[in-house]
């Protein structure tokens, strides 16, 4: 048994394994690295000399204009302003809600909170292509492609198959690392390329208020006169946008994001996608013209960006599990260290097991939450192991939600612990005091493995991992319990893991057995779908069962391209006249010409139980039936999980492909293996 150690103590030794480093690739001739060089050396001039131009030039605030087309100041209640959830059941997906808005302290008065579980939705329509938009923002938190200001005359694409947008949000394709603001416009209708800005600085501006501006003049084309170029300012001052080459690009938007629509969409720290924002928004203008450079710096100089944020304090009402199969500790918080166990669960050589519990604590000490203990017997549950031991009792070792652990020789190293939170403060009085937890313990060889997942009541998660060798071999037994000190855990549920094995027998895979493969890395060999045939194709399908997305997905092409490389002509090996006709999710969810430009229907077995779909998914076996008949497409899947678990899933919808013409299917993936078993086509 370990004594604690201070809180404080340990926000000062502990370090975050976070940050990873991009090298060059190697073999590059003396003349190559001559020549790139001189061209990064050019394009750092280029930088630095626009950096001194704005510099030089400045920009004089004159007034805000009065005639505006929409303005929130967020100061008193406003019937234009309307909470707002993401219900995927939903049509919509986004949906208000009567639910109250909040407020708090602004850069001019009041500003509106969005918690991070529901953002807001205002009565805004778009007044043409020609316009302006300025909002204050301040968010306590980022994450990939998280929207602030998103806007469009059918965001989703439910009224009419296609998708119009800008969203200023987070990206991590910043060559220097995740940057806001990034500006994503999208016409999905008309298959723009996706254009987005990369700052020449990566900094996510967390924790500060910020004034974002975006002027847009349909008359300042692209080259190819297909974009818009647009001019995006940053707490009053114009930012020059690069390219992930380090080439000057401007701000690109298509036309039509501004357009009227009755199914307009201006929302705040919400989409139909992605993670929900956590912070405030003020001062929102929208103007149909363009403003000009002393008008935008008058609406900076307008706020006080030093102004306090105070967020709401989130009230915890703890709640017993009526389910929980075990529970630890005192809903009063009031058991110490070293006083209550769940049952020990045995892990064996080559095992992993997953556990997951509710994690309430008062947020005070880091050291006030779950802790897995390790020993060589399974003793008594709710009994001190120490004491309801035998003269042989170990204690092997103990590591606790806070990163820190030890073993009867000391201290676990520091330096082997992975976790995904910088902020203590953050982590301790928000995530920790009600958590939803998944643990995957693991054990091999002589070293012992925790892998935690701990999600806050917004549905924010981070990670900790540690991996370190124990006094244990292969032979000796091991058993694993759940203890804690001043918190409350109800245990859910104890399973074995999931083991991703690649069967020697499959005729094709695609992804990677550990689940890292990123979106749009991996193709399988191209199955011909003609017309007039039914094809059936068998695979096993693993995953983590945390995204819904990190699945399969078919892809309708009309070539046969090569196998395991990528079928796009810009990127990989397809022609010129290459198309995607669909691309369609296991989680009933597609898009490219046939889905965006049609009518597509899903038909699935599992409703809303999402849950249970994502566990059976983990360790699926698929079977695919293809019917293509003239310009009819139907996709009959049938998914049977490890325990015997039947769910079903209809697409059906009409292509774009000419009865008669070559189409293709190819299986791709994300974050996830597929071992293909068997096509037969009749």
């Amino acid at each position: 048994m370990k004594k604690k150690v201070l809180s404080v103590m340990m926000g000062v030794f502990m370090t975050s394994s976070l940050l990873a480093g991009c090298g060059s690739s190697e073999g590059d001739t003396a003349g190559q690295a001559d020549s790139s060089t001189q061209e990064v050396s050019a394009q750092e001039t280029a930088k630095e000399e626009s950096k001194e131009q704005q510099a030089t030039e400045g920009t004089a605030a004159t007034e805000i204009p009065d005639d505006y087309k929409y303005y929130f100041s967020f100061d008193e209640e406003d019937e234009r302003v309307h909470a707002a959830i993401q219900d995927t059941a939903a049509t919509p997906i986004v949906q208000t809600t009567d639910d109250a808005v909040n407020y708090v302290n602004g850069v001019s008065g009041n500003a509106l909170y969005v918690d991070g579980s529901k953002g807001a939705k205002l009565d805004v329509n778009g007044v043409g292509d020609t316009y302006s938009v300025s909002f204050w923002v301040y968010s306590e938190r980022s994450a990939n492609y998280m929207p602030t200001l998103q806007y469009g005359p059918d965001i989703h694409g439910d009224a009419t198959g296609g998708q119009h947008y800008v969203n200023f949000t987070w990206a991590d394709w910043n060559p220097d690392g995740s940057a806001f603001p990034c500006v994503w416009a999208y016409d999905q209708l008309d298959d723009a390329k996706w254009p987005n800005w990369y700052p020449d600085e990566a900094n996510t501006h967390v924790g500060e208020w910020n004034n974002i501006t975006l002027t847009v003049d349909p008359s300042e084309l692209s080259e190819d006169g297909t974009l818009i170029v647009a001019h995006l300012y940053f707490n009053g001052e114009e930012l020059v946008g690069y390219d992930s080459d380090g080439n000057v690009r401007p701000t690109y938007v298509v036309s039509g994001t501004m357009a009227e629509s009755d199914n307009f969409d201006f929302l705040l720290g919400i989409n139909y996608w992605d993670a929900i924002m956590k912070g405030a928004f003020d001062e929102i203008y929208v103007y149909d013209y363009v403003l000009d450079a002393g008008q935008i710096k008058a609406l900076y100089e307008a706020g006080d960006a030093t102004s306090t944020y105070d967020a709401p304090t989130h009230e915890v009402t703890l709640t017993v599990d009526e389910n929980a199969i075990d529970s630890v500790g005192a809903t009063d918080f009031s058991n110490a260290w070293w006083s209550d166990w769940s049952e020990f669960t045995e892990l064996k050589d080559g095992e992993t097991k997953v556990v997951k519990l509710k994690n309430w604590s008062d947020g005070v000490n880091n050291y006030d939450n779950y802790t897995v203990l390790f020993t060589n017997e399974k003793t008594p549950a709710h009994e001190d192991p120490n004491e309801s031991g035998s003269a042989d009792h170990k204690e092997y070792a103990c590591v606790r939600a806070d990163a820190f652990g030890w073993t009867p020789d000391g201290d676990i190293d520091s330096a082997l612990f992975n976790y995904s939170w910088g902020n203590w403060g953050t982590w301790l009085q928000q995530v920790m005091t009600e958590a939803d937890v998944e643990l995957t313990i693991s054990r091999s060889g002589s070293e012992l493995t925790v892998n935690a997942v701990q999600t806050d009541y917004l549905g924010s998660a981070n990670t900790c991992q540690v991996t370190f060798p124990a006094d244990i071999t292969a032979d000796d037994d091991c058993f694993f319990a759940i203890t804690g000190e001043a918190c409350y855990i109800d245990i859910l549920s104890i399973e074995d893991a999931v083991s991703v094995v690649a069967d020697p027998d499959a005729i094709d895979s695609v992804g990677s057995t550990d689940l890292t493969n990123a979106w749009w890395t991996d193709w399988s060999t191209p199955i011909e779908i003609a017309d007039g045939t039914t094809t059936t194709v068998n695979f096993k399908n693993y995953s983590d069962g945390v995204n819904n997305w990190d699945n399969y997905v078919m892809v309708f092409t009309n070539e046969e391209t090569e196998a395991h490389q990528n079928p796009n002509p810009d990127e990989g090996v397809g022609s010129a006249d290459h198309v995607e006709y669909a691309a369609i999710r296991a989680d009933a969810y597609g898009w490219d010409v046939d889905i965006d430009g049609g009518d597509v229907t899903y038909e699935t077995s599992w409703g809303d139980d999402w849950a249970t779909w994502l566990d059976a998914m983990k360790d699926a076996d698929v079977t695919l039936t293809i019917t293509r008949d003239g310009t009819s497409m139907v996709v009959d899947a049938v998914i049977v999980d490890r325990n015997g678990n039947k769910f079903t899933n209809k697409t059906s919808w009409t292509t774009t492909c000419a009865a008669g013409d070559p189409m293709y299917m190819l299986l791709t993936c994300e974050e996830c293996y597929i071992d293909i078993m068997s096509v037969e086509t009749k």
